[in-house]
């Protein structure tokens, strides 16, 4: 079933869709207010609908988190948000309920490399992926439990790829954990998953930064894009200084030895080899689709900001959740502004 994009929009519904003193006197101490918080909430602030756009990204999509918890903090009405591979992860457990500080414990999970092996189920002889992926996706039922999309807190969209199709599909029905295990099946890395019937891959290979989906299949008034992928101007200016945008390590170096062993003198995961070319092909495709989305967004939080890494990067998490808390706190004008004018033009 085909639903293009509507100008007018229209309320969610399963789609498959192909296409941001003196100290002379004792007085308590004020509370500063956070940086860039609006000085006061214009009445029907809450009435303004933000929808958030979660970018794929890997270990760099944990600055997703940050950028939560600045929204949160300054209390940005966010009522829908849409997440592809990584985004789709923490997109689940938002919506679910979990938020910006509880967040914080799943950054702490991928920083553990034991707690990271322990949800690591190889798929022998290797064929189709490295990993099933299933352990992740029963380690989020843990989590949120068998929840399905109407039993969520937020409206929530998960983008994946139909393998045989070639077509978007935007889960807004079912359950979240399978619909967030498809979104997160990297192609070569994770087994394709099928749902329904259908082989799917990860999101990312379509949409990275679900805006589109956003402004198709809810009702929001703006969308804030967080993205962790690098611009033009970004890699313009790496290739100036003779840098890359990622980090030239092969693909998962932490399992080179392993792939050594299993494979003899061939090693599929090294820099340059099979799945190498792979990903930096993917990436390449996907920088410029983000780029597309983000001129659609109405705010977007630039989370990769300068700084390159490996999609399994865990171990910067803090570094990533700062620099979302950065990129957020600098968009907040941009955000109170749009708020603001909304709201004197509902009371015009």
């Amino acid at each position: 079933m085909h639903h293009p994009a509507n100008p007018h929009k229209q309320a969610a519904q399963p789609a498959v869709n192909p296409s941001a003193g003196d100290g002379s006197r004792q007085h308590a101490a004020a509370k500063p207010a956070p940086p860039h918080a609006p000085a006061k909430k214009p009445a029907g602030w809450h009435e303004v609908k933000f929808g958030l756009a979660l970018s794929s990204g890997g270990a760099k999509g944990l600055s997703h988190l940050g950028v939560i918890q600045v929204l949160e903090e300054q209390g940005v009405p966010v009522t829908a948000v849409a997440g592809t591979s990584m985004g789709s992860y923490i997109a689940a457990l938002w919506a679910a309920g979990w938020d910006g500080q509880k967040l914080h414990q799943l950054a702490d999970e991928m920083k553990d490399a034991h707690a990271l092996r322990k949800i690591a189920d190889f798929d022998f002889p290797f064929t189709r992926g490295f990993f099933k992926g299933e352990k992740a996706r029963d380690h989020l039922m843990e989590s949120i439990g068998a929840v399905t999309f109407s039993q969520l807190k937020k409206q929530l969209l998960i983008v994946a790829a139909d393998l045989e199709s070639y077509e978007r599909v935007v889960f807004n029905q079912g359950i979240v954990a399978n619909a967030v295990h498809a979104s997160c099946a990297i192609p070569g890395i994770v087994t394709p998953v099928t749902v329904d019937d259908r082989s799917l891959i990860d999101g990312g290979v379509v949409e990275p930064l679900p805006v589109d989906a956003l402004h198709e299949f809810t009702e929001v008034d703006y969308v804030i894009a967080s993205t962790a992928f690098p611009d033009y101007n970004e890699l313009h200016d790496a290739a100036l200084r003779g840098e890359t945008a990622y980090h030239s390590e092969g693909i998962c170096s932490r399992f080179e030895g392993k792939m050594l062993e299993w494979c003899g003198r061939i090693n599929p995961v090294g820099k340059g080899h099979r799945l190498d070319v792979m990903s930096r092909s993917l990436q390449i495709a996907q920088i410029r689709m983000a780029h597309e989305s983000t001129k659609k967004a109405d705010v977007v939080v630039d989370c990769y900001a300068g700084q390159p890494s490996q999609w399994y990067d865990f171990a910067h998490a803090e570094q990533f959740i700062e620099m979302g808390r950065k990129m957020a706190l600098a968009q907040m004008p941009k955000i109170s502004e749009l708020i603001e004018n909304h709201v004197k033009r509902g009371a015009a």
